[in-house]
């Protein structure tokens, strides 16, 4: 996994380049800590990310739950749309899930 990132005025833009995998699992819940508190507001780009494995996709999904539930969602662009509906999932009955059950995300 390589990233870029750029920011514009109070926008933090995140490119992703690459696989995400459990090998890089704490650079990229740092890098997620990082863009929903420490940016006003954060773009994802997965335009160059060729695969997302199991691990990472939880990571995106609790991330983006939670920015729902801090009411600053996180925008991701160009993922995949086979990892759409695990990664937007916020009605998930998994363990750890940010949002309420029944909160529509």
């Amino acid at each position: 996994m390589n990233v870029s990132f750029e920011e514009l005025e109070n926008i933090g833009i995140f490119t992703f380049m690459g696989e995400l995998t459990t090998r890089q699992e704490d650079d990229l819940k740092m890098l997620l800590m990082k863009a929903i508190h420490g940016i006003d507001r954060s773009v994802l780009n997965f335009r160059k990310v060729t695969k997302i494995d199991i691990t990472c996709r939880e990571l995106l999904r609790k991330a983006y739950c939670t920015s729902v539930r801090l009411k600053n969602p996180i925008i991701m662009t160009e993922v995949p749309k086979s990892y759409l509906p695990e990664i937007l999932n916020c009605r998930s009955n998994i363990t750890g899930c940010s949002c309420e059950e029944n909160e529509t995300c």
